[in-house]
């Protein structure tokens, strides 16, 4: 500690510190996080001074700022958890900081980072986790991430791939893990497969509908043949250029039920947008075929 620490408020910076080396270790950051946290406590502490009374506040949001500069994911609420501050009183201190030692933020949020971290904590296969990298990606790319939470976006881009893979992860487990509402999953899981609809929308046959379909949905190489074998049957029969997607869906799902690996209907109809009754019309009529 310099002599500039030990002077004015020995007290309180000496409590500020522990506190924040307390809290980083408590929420297992890197020590260079720490480090950064404790950087940034100091030039705070020159800029305006800290007292015993708000010792807590000031050594939760250096370290919720310090976990943004480093990009670690940590929520705000795992950080009032780890430091036992207010949260109202740590997000306004938080910005009060930033504002007055020149930090943009919003230049640090990577919601990758996010990413990995639930990928993890749910034990999730890599493809899933590439998947909703690729999600976030291809969103930043068409504009839309700016201003989002990161950990909200990372955790519905987690929950576009999941769906795509067939996988049953809830949206209670990725609210709770992520620290945001059902709203914001739901809101921000429209948005970004809007944007995936939009750049890599389904093809205009059936057949190539289920290539399609299965770039993310784990089936298997005799489902998915034996999906195109269902289609190539029923072609001339049906139409199976209006609403291709569907057609594709609906051999998906028939193929997968007779292999005794069923698909489910979330997987089907999410991708394309496709309704489930459009779904199960066509399989109805290729259990038919």
């Amino acid at each position: 500690m310099t002599t500039d620490e030990t002077s004015a408020q020995p007290r309180a910076v000496g409590e500020a510190l522990d506190r924040i080396e307390d809290a980083a270790r408590e929420l297992g950051v890197p020590a260079e996080t720490t480090e950064t946290a404790v950087a940034v406590f100091r030039r705070h502490r020159d800029q305006r001074g800290v007292h015993s009374y708000d010792v807590e506040t000031a050594a939760a949001a250096c370290l919720y700022v310090a976990c943004k500069v480093e990009r670690v994911p940590r929520t705000v609420d795992e950080v009032v958890d780890a430091t036992g501050a207010d949260r109202t009183q740590l997000l306004r201190r938080a910005k009060e900081v930033t504002s007055e030692l020149g930090i943009d933020l919003s230049g640090f949020a990577d919601a990758s980072q996010y990413v990995e971290r639930y990928a993890d904590e749910l034990d999730l296969p890599e493809p899933v986790a590439e998947r909703a990298r690729e999600v976030i990606a291809r969103c930043e790319e068409a504009g839309i991430a700016g201003g989002k939470s990161p950990s909200g976006w990372a955790a519905a881009a987690i929950y576009n791939a999941c769906v795509e893979a067939d996988m049953d992860v809830r949206q209670d487990t990725l609210t709770e893990l992520a620290d945001v509402t059902h709203v914001t999953i739901r809101n921000r899981y429209k948005e970004q497969r809007e944007v995936l609809r939009e750049q890599n929308p389904p093809p205009e046959t059936a057949v190539a509908a289920v290539d399609w379909y299965c770039e993310h949905l784990p089936a298997s190489e005799y489902v998915a043949s034996s999906a195109k074998e269902l289609l190539a049957a029923a072609d001339g029969a049906y139409d199976l250029d209006e609403d291709p997607a569907a057609w594709a869906a609906a051999a998906l799902r028939v193929a997968g039920k007779r292999a005794g690996a069923a698909i489910g209907m979330k997987a089907l109809k999410t991708p394309a947008g496709c309704s489930s009754s459009a779904i199960h019309e066509r399989a109805s009529d290729l259990e038919s075929v």
